[in-house]
């Protein structure tokens, strides 16, 4: 009897101990960090009444009789679950996630915890409000690196403290140059002139058949033959003696096949099959004329065609000829050839570009007009000459037209084109009408050419005005004057003192394709010592090829006038291959020094805190800089700390030793600043806990109570 009372005094005992854990618990439901205490019953002494007995023979055995003594407490864990978080927007406010725990120290001792609501005292360490143990970490050196040996201890955040001031080392460059900031010249070209494509007879051109391509050819109407490169020539013939067709002849044109080539194959393979000794040439009007006086074979039937839809009808009303040739004449064709003009033909040879004849006459003077930069420019003449050995050439028109704009030989240009030009044909630029009259003025918009104009006057009044002359020289602009690509970008940069510098950097383009001239300046009194001028190339891709100093330096060096060191800046442009520097492409040319390393003095003014626990200093200067880092304690059995009041825990003998981590670099555990870590407790889990213990307090009290009701009736029986 006198067992089971004191089995329910163990259970009244140790449930009110249970009470207690829970009543701890719930009052802590709001305690920053906190972490909820779990308690554990286990069995207490038990009385043997009798032992186990073995197996006798074939008889079983018997297990141990035992009477239980009670129950104790086994264990009051702490519940190490992570807490919410709740955010306070205050920048001392840190909370954990993970199993760490912030490390305090008091000068004496080191305590753990996890809460990180901090406040800063005088000397802005930051402290424990509620003990004022300061917070651990380790401290940076002024360049904001932790250099090797620096220990953890107290943290501080140094408000007023000063940086000092850095000179620039270096400035870097980034953005676009467009590359299509060559500066241009004007052009303007007339209507085409067009020759009979014929030989000159010993006159000033000896060659014309020779520089005639079947590419340029024309009628005597101004239209194109249309022949390509890569058209196949076909020609035919009839032996009218023999009654019999040739053996067609064709070949493919290319860049160079000529009009004496076509007369070739006419004569030689065509009707050279009819008769070695017909001739093939060309008349003074330029139509192709057949001679047959020496042959002694009839021929008939040439035809010449081309392969090519919508260029053989042109080809062949060309060279329609009799349909029958008998021998001992001469025949010509249908229609009468021209070719571009050339500088070396006579004015009074060429035909505008519809074909028709210019109508100039002996004595008619042409005049040049225009301006050079809006600046009107003394107009320009040349007397028409027409006579024996005095034609005016077209050279000689050529000549007028550049003294008149004092234009040099050539435009100034890479492709160093010449300035004043007929276009021969089938050259590089296709918007240039083939034989037209060229005018290519200087680049720069200040030798911009306008109102240009070339026309004839009449000599005689009752002869036909040169309005044909006149209206075949309308001229045309396919190319405007404009400057050079000229492009500037500023920086601030610093001398060692501190002092700011105004750094100019200007971008030119050279005028050669993929070059840039570069040069710097200084908005000050500064003196330049040298390295403010050079050259900027660019690759294919757009990326820079090289960067070159004319002076050979490798960097930029000034100085201050100001007591102050010498300052030399390196320029960072960007690598061969990379575009996270300067580039040029197409685009609008917006280049410009992003950054430079320098700055000036400055002072702490506001500070931020990352979840690796790195305390980031602000600076009045624009300077960002590690100032501290927060570090937090790992524990092999975090469960074994001792809890010593105001939210702190020291080590036990069974906790382990603290192993000190960066937060995310070291350890999972990451910090949270601007909140906090609220406690684990959880009141459905306690007023539960709360609801069990109390009952089996109830029981176990009922269990006394019965016992001595037992123990009454056991003094009675003596009655």
């Amino acid at each position: 009897m006198v067992r089971s009372l004191y089995s329910g005094i163990s259970g009244l005992r140790n449930h009110q101990v249970g009470l207690d854990v829970t009543g701890n618990n719930i009052a802590n439901v709001n305690t920053i960090g906190f972490k909820a205490g779990r308690i554990t019953f286990e069995e207490s002494m038990n009385q043997l009444l009798r032992g186990a007995t073995r197996p006798p023979g074939n008889a079983g055995g018997t297990n141990p009789v035992q009477i239980g003594l009670g129950m104790s407490i086994g264990s009051i864990d702490t519940v190490l679950t992570q807490g919410n978080l709740q955010s306070t927007g205050q920048i001392t406010d840190l909370a954990l996630e993970g199993r760490s725990y912030f490390a305090y120290s008091n000068g004496t001792g080191n305590f753990f915890s996890r809460n990180g609501a901090l406040q800063m005292d005088q000397n802005g360490q930051l402290v424990s409000p509620t003990n004022g143990f300061v917070l651990q970490g380790m401290m940076a050196a002024a360049d904001g690196t932790y250099p090797p040996g620096t220990t953890i201890g107290n943290l501080r955040i140094p408000y007023g403290e000063k940086a000092p001031a850095n000179a620039t080392t270096e400035v870097f460059y980034s953005s676009n140059l467009d590359s299509d900031s060559e500066g241009l010249g004007t052009v303007i070209h007339s209507n085409r002139y067009l020759a009979a494509a014929r030989d000159m007879n010993g006159a000033q051109d000896t060659t014309p058949l020779m520089d005639t391509t079947l590419t340029s050819l024309y009628d005597e109407n101004g239209n194109s033959l249309g022949i390509r490169v890569g058209d196949t020539i076909t020609i035919t013939a009839y032996n009218a003696t023999a009654g019999t067709d040739i053996t067609p002849v064709s070949f493919t044109v290319d860049e160079t096949t000529d009009l004496q080539d076509l007369i070739d194959e006419i004569q030689i393979n065509a009707l050279g099959q009819i008769d070695g000794a017909i001739t093939v040439g060309v008349n003074a009007d330029g139509s192709l004329t057949v001679d047959t006086t020496l042959a002694s074979t009839d021929a008939a039937n040439l035809t010449v065609s081309s392969n090519r839809p919508g260029s053989n009808s042109f080809v062949t009303n060309m060279f329609t000829f009799a349909p029958n040739m008998p021998q001992g004449s001469t025949y010509d064709s249908a229609g009468s050839l021209r070719r571009p003009a050339n500088a070396l033909d006579e004015l009074n040879d060429l035909y505008d570009a519809g074909g028709t004849a210019l109508g100039l006459e002996d004595g008619d003077e042409i005049r040049v007009n225009g301006a050079v930069g809006g600046r009107p420019v003394t107009t320009g003449t040349l007397a028409y000459s027409l006579g024996a050995g005095t034609d005016t050439t077209m050279q000689e028109l050529i000549d007028l037209v550049r003294q008149t704009f004092s234009l040099p030989a050539t435009d100034g240009t890479q492709q160093d084109n010449a300035s004043v030009e007929i276009d021969p044909p089938d050259t590089r630029d296709n918007r240039i009408t083939d034989g037209s009259l060229v005018v290519r003025g200087q680049p720069e918009e200040a030798f911009a050419l306008s109102n240009v104009t070339v026309t004839a006057t009449n000599s005689d009044n009752d002869q036909t005005a040169p309005l044909r002359f006149t209206a075949n020289n309308t001229m045309v602009e396919i190319q405007a004057a404009r400057d050079t690509g000229v492009h500037s970008t500023s920086i601030v940069v610093y001398d060692a003192a501190g002092d700011a510098h105004t750094m100019t950097t200007t971008y030119t383009h050279s005028g050669t394709p993929n070059e840039w001239l570069w040069e710097i300046t200084m908005a000050g009194g500064e003196q330049i010592i040298g390295g403010n001028m050079g050259r900027i190339t660019f690759g294919q891709d757009g990326s820079p090829s090289s960067f070159s100093f004319d002076d050979g330096a490798t960097t930029f060096r000034f100085n201050p006038m100001n007591g102050s060191n010498e300052v030399s800046i390196r320029l960072d442009i960007g690598s061969p291959g990379e575009f996270t520097g300067i580039t040029q492409f197409r685009s609008e040319s917006t280049t410009a020094a992003r950054d430079q390393d320098g700055y000036p003095m400055g002072k702490l003014q506001e500070v931020s805190i990352d979840e690796f626990g790195e305390i980031s200093g602000i600076y009045t200067n624009g300077v960002n800089k590690s100032i501290a880092r927060i570090y937090v304690a790992d524990f092999n059995n975090p469960a074994g700390l001792q809890k010593l009041g105001d939210s702190m825990y020291g080590i036990s003998n069974n906790s382990g030793e603290p192993v000190y981590q960066q937060p995310g670099v070291g350890t999972s555990t990451k910090i949270k600043p601007g909140a906090v870590e609220m406690s684990n407790v959880e009141l459905a889990t306690e007023f539960t806990n709360m609801i069990t213990i109390q009952r089996g307090y109830q029981s176990n009290a009922r269990v006394i109570t019965t016992s001595d009701t037992l123990l009454n009736e056991l003094v009675q029986l003596v009655r």
